[in-house]
């Protein structure tokens, strides 16, 4: 879907939940200037291990930028790391009233195509929301989303993406980058001879590389990829999978049948698989 929904209007159509998003919030924004350069606004992100940074004007949050706009927008695109963290910048930010549930959360990162929401309370930003925060939180949920998919048969395959992309390790960081923005992924195989060796982030791509002010054109994908690959059977369920991600820190998790690769699942996947099944009862409030 690639309509946009945003905020009251789509919200005051859905039922409230148990419990609001105060817990899940974090409070402590991390924010850099509009004319910080993207190299420092990655290293900030480096130093933090988060996935996104905020962008503050005149004591105000006039946006966000991301690890995909760092990788799709600056690495693919040939901007150098000097030019400013505005030229990224997602504005406005997208909010939710931190009285909103997690659920709604969820169906406001789906439809508009995000991982992060600012939290806002009486109109004010208090604090930001990771599609990780909500998943945790549906793990953590034994009446949540995650607890009713227990029944389905093989639900990792019915979530993965079965087209896998990957590139060689003798390429460069911003050929990858320019793969990633191509097939709209977040993630790539690298292989050797064939082989599949690792995989390597659009976080490796920010962290490690505009992190530290490297060249993207000279470094290979090989230097910064992860290894091993972490896979997951596809027998398995929806919570160790997701168990698997956050103890490991990873969005991206491989799908493997009898120890052969047969798909590539995503956080994002998850939320999207939430929203689709609370569809029936979005739908049903919103006549």
């Amino acid at each position: 879907m690639s309509f946009l929904l945003t905020g009251e209007a789509m919200f005051d159509m859905i039922s409230s939940e148990k419990m609001s998003l105060r817990k899940l919030t974090q409070g402590n924004i991390k924010k850099v200037g509009p004319m910080v350069s993207l190299s420092a606004a990655a290293r900030e992100m480096r130093l933090c291990k988060i996935g996104s940074i905020c962008i503050e004007e005149n004591a105000q949050f006039t946006g966000i930028v991301t690890e995909t706009d760092f990788v799709r927008k600056a690495i693919a695109s040939d901007l150098p790391f000097d030019a400013t963290a505005c030229s990224l910048i997602s504005s406005p930010l997208i909010e939710i009233d931190i009285n909103k549930t997690a659920r709604d959360a969820n169906h406001l990162m789906y439809f508009n195509g995000v991982r992060h929401l600012a939290v806002s309370e009486n109109k004010k930003i208090v604090g930001l929301l990771s599609v990780r925060d909500l998943v945790r939180h549906f793990v953590q949920d034994p009446d949540g989303p995650l607890t009713e998919m227990a029944n389905v048969f093989e639900p990792l395959t019915i979530l993965m993406h079965r087209d896998i992309y990957t590139i060689e390790e003798t390429a460069s960081v911003k050929e990858a980058a320019r793969k990633m923005e191509a097939k709209k992924v977040g993630s790539l195989i690298v292989t050797a001879g064939g082989e599949s060796i690792g995989i390597v982030t659009e976080t490796d791509l920010v962290r490690k590389v505009m992190g530290y002010h490297l060249s993207p054109t000279t470094l290979p994908v090989g230097v910064i990829m992860n290894a091993p690959i972490i896979d997951i059977d596809k027998t398995a369920s929806l919570r160790e999978a997701n168990e698997i991600m956050a103890t490991k820190g990873i969005r991206h998790l491989i799908v493997a049948e009898a120890g052969k690769m047969i798909g590539i699942l995503s956080i994002r996947d998850i939320i999207g698989m939430v929203s689709i099944r609370d569809l029936p009862r979005f739908f049903s409030e919103k006549v």
